[in-house]
């Protein structure tokens, strides 16, 4: 049986990269991604001049600024993204077929069937980050391994521009002496009921009984300990459908005016409804997260009755779940909704019933905002919106638009 030979292919400080491809003067200067250096919200992505000052994801823009007073703060722009994310699958596609994005700047490429091609791994890698900062002026680091596991980690080992080759055969000595937080589904939570077992290394991790992993986290107990050990047969899939769509915003000032917070709610379903849309994706859960002045957070989801892609019935289940969560007589800061247990639509059309009819009108107003933007049909209700945001032909500029798009 042939060796498998994946590489996983990572856009260093990614946000922060791209913007620095667009824009030539930005190359080498300290760039922030998140807001303006006066406004409220948290640092996404710092260039790597930034972050040599210690500015760091999460961190609030304010405290970046005095760190790092020179950088260069910019709120984002998610076209910017997507448009380096489909010229990077095409430069990937020129050295393997299967190529799998996880995120816009997250890659597998099954590199096995090149090996003729390449037959020298780490001068495959190299090659393809020469090409990639030739025509796309991003740095990428490249982890090399025989399976999406090993060379997931492998590639966060050298950051930035870094390339490390995992041989067949060393993948437990790579494994063993790196923390417990470098394994997939090792989150938090997790690393702290670790540590209280004294576990902190993988080597440890992987010397624990599987059965006590199962005892004390269910079934990602086992997946852990397989990780843990080398174990992963997930093979590297093109067309894999995104886990969930999310849009979140931050509120330029806390608020607590219903009909703010309501237009938000409704302009972030009609963005995620037509992502579905664009994609043919229907989604059968919703998610609502929000935050509140004082950081607390209240989260519900709720399955839906019918999996949809519409940005009404999204919209009705939201306001339920907004009753249901929403308790506290206080501001809320930051909103996040999200769809999930996503499937393909269903080809067949179901004719002379109501949802044909939403599906058809859904289809009108999609063609419209593609010829002439999407603020050309907007729902009345979000109307109030244009009093706390600038508006576009692309949509509203909300607070964080490299997310919300």
């Amino acid at each position: 049986m042939k060796t498998k030979i994946i590489f996983h292919l990572d856009v260093d400080a990614f946000f922060a990269s791209a913007e620095q491809s667009f824009n030539p003067f930005l190359r080498g200067k300290a760039v922030i991604v998140g807001g303006y250096a006066n406004q409220r919200g948290v640092v996404h992505t710092a260039s790597y001049e930034a972050r040599a000052l210690g500015v760091c994801t999460g961190m609030p823009l304010h405290r970046a600024k005095q760190l790092c007073p020179q950088a260069v703060f910019l709120k984002g722009n998610f076209y910017h993204y997507k448009f380096i994310s489909k010229e990077l699958l095409k430069i990937l596609l020129t050295y393997s077929p299967l190529v799998e994005f996880t995120s816009l700047d997250d890659v597998y490429i099954d590199m096995t069937g090149s090996n003729r091609r390449f037959p020298d791994p780490r001068k495959a890698a190299a090659d393809m980050q020469q090409n990639i900062n030739q025509r796309l002026h991003i740095p990428v680091s490249i982890g090399i391994g025989t399976s999406k596991l090993i060379s997931r980690i492998a590639s966060g080992q050298q950051k930035p521009r870094g390339i490390t080759w995992v041989p067949a055969g060393k993948e437990r000595d790579f494994l063993l002496p790196l923390p417990i937080s470098e394994l997939l589904g090792v989150g938090r939570v997790t690393e702290n009921l670790l540590f209280e077992m004294g576990i902190q290394t993988i080597g440890q991790l992987a010397k624990t009984p599987k059965q006590a992993l199962q005892q004390l986290l269910g079934a990602n107990g086992i997946k852990i300990w397989e990780y843990a050990n080398g174990i992963d047969q997930r093979e590297v899939l093109p067309c894999r459908l995104p886990k969930q769509i999310s849009r979140e915003t931050t509120f330029e000032e806390d608020t607590s005016d219903l009909q703010v917070v309501m237009a938000t709610f409704q302009y972030l379903c009609e963005r995620i409804a037509m992502k579905l849309r664009k994609q043919r994706l229907t989604c059968g859960r919703l998610h609502l997260h929000i935050r509140y002045s004082d950081f607390q957070v209240s989260a519900i989801s709720r399955k839906l009755s019918v999996s949809t892609q519409d940005g009404a019935v999204l919209n009705a289940l939201l306001h339920n779940l907004y009753t249901d969560i929403h308790h506290r007589r206080i501001r809320i800061r930051h909103v996040q909704i999200s769809v999930a247990e996503l499937e393909p639509e269903n080809w067949q059309p179901d004719f002379f019933t109501t949802s044909s009819k939403n599906k058809n009108l859904c289809a009108s107003i999609d063609e419209i905002r593609n010829r002439f933007g999407f603020t050309a049909v907007l729902p009345a209700k979000t109307q109030i919106l244009k009093t706390k945001y600038r508006m576009e032909k692309d949509g509203y500029v909300l607070h964080t638009p490299s997310l919300s798009q």
